[in-house]
C-alpha cells in the first residue's frame, strides 16, 4: 500500500517540485552527517594538482593574511616559530624573508613537505602527526603558527593544549566550507567562543576576501 501511495504521488508531483524535494533531501543529509578529516594521501594528491600552492608566497591567495601575521610577529619580537600544518613552504618563505632566523614546519603530507624543502632550503621541515610529535617540548619556539590547520582537524584543541605555556600564537580559520573543513565559523564571536580561554590577550580580526563575504579570521593570544 505504502509503495503504490510513494508512486501515485510520484506520477502527480511536477518534474521541478521533485527536483527540488531531492536537492533538499541531499542537503539535510549533508548537514546532518559529520564532517570528516581528510588523509595524508587526499593532501598528496590535492598538492599535486593545485597550481597555487606551488607559486611562490606572493602569488598566493592569503599572501594579504601572511604578510599581516608576519607583522605581528615583527611587532612582538617572535624570532624562532613552529608551523603546524605548514603545507608547501609558502608561509615558512615568508617568515624567513620576514627576518624569522630560527623555523620548524610540521605537515603529514610528504609531497608538500618535500616542495618546501626545495622551496625553503635552511628551515627544518619534518613528516609527522602533530599528536605524537615531541616538537612542542624540543623545539625552542617563542610562537605557534596554525595558518589553515584547526579547520581541518577534529583534535584542535589537543593540538592547542601542546602548545608552552607562555608562548604567543597565531592562526587562521576560515567563515566557509570546504572538502577538507572540518568546521568554519559565522563570525568573530563563534571564533571567541571556542578559543579565547586557551589565551591570554587573545584577539580575533576579520579579513574579507571578496565581494560575497568569504572572511578568514586571524587570531592571536599567548597561551596559558
Amino acid at each position: 500500500m505504502n509503495y503504490k501511495l510513494k508512486k501515485l504521488g510520484k506520477a502527480l508531483s511536477p518534474p521541478l517540485l521533485l527536483s527540488g524535494m531531492k536537492t533538499l533531501g541531499r542537503f539535510i543529509r549533508k548537514r546532518d552527517e559529520k564532517p570528516s578529516e581528510r588523509s595524508s594521501d587526499w593532501y598528496d594528491r590535492a598538492f599535486s594538482r593545485t597550481v597555487e600552492t606551488h607559486l611562490h608566497y606572493t602569488e598566493a591567495k592569503h599572501y594579504f593574511l601572511w604578510s599581516v601575521m608576519a607583522d605581528l610577529m615583527t611587532r612582538d619580537g617572535v624570532r624562532s616559530v613552529l608551523d603546524v600544518g605548514c603545507g608547501s613552504g609558502q608561509l615558512a618563505l615568508l617568515l624567513r624573508d620576514s627576518g624569522i632566523t630560527a623555523y620548524c614546519g610540521i605537515d603529514f603530507s610528504q609531497k608538500r613537505i618535500e616542495w618546501a624543502r626545495k622551496n625553503c632550503p635552511g628551515f627544518r621541515f619534518v613528516v609527522e602527526d602533530v599528536l605524537r610529535t615531541d616538537l612542542f617540548t624540543t623545539f625552542p619556539y617563542d610562537a605557534v603558527v596554525c595558518a589553515e590547520f584547526l579547520d581541518h582537524v577534529q583534535e584542535d584543541m589537543e593540538v592547542i593544549q601542546r602548545v608552552r605555556s607562555g608562548a604567543r600564537f597565531y592562526a587562521i580559520v576560515p567563515n566557509f566550507s570546504f572538502d577538507s573543513h572540518v568546521r568554519y565559523f559565522k563570525d568573530s564571536g563563534e571564533v571567541r567562543e571556542r578559543y579565547a580561554a586557551c589565551f591570554e590577550d587573545f584577539r580575533v580580526r576579520p579579513f574579507i576576501a571578496n565581494r560575497k563575504g568569504k572572511t578568514y579570521f586571524l587570531l592571536e593570544g599567548i597561551k596559558r
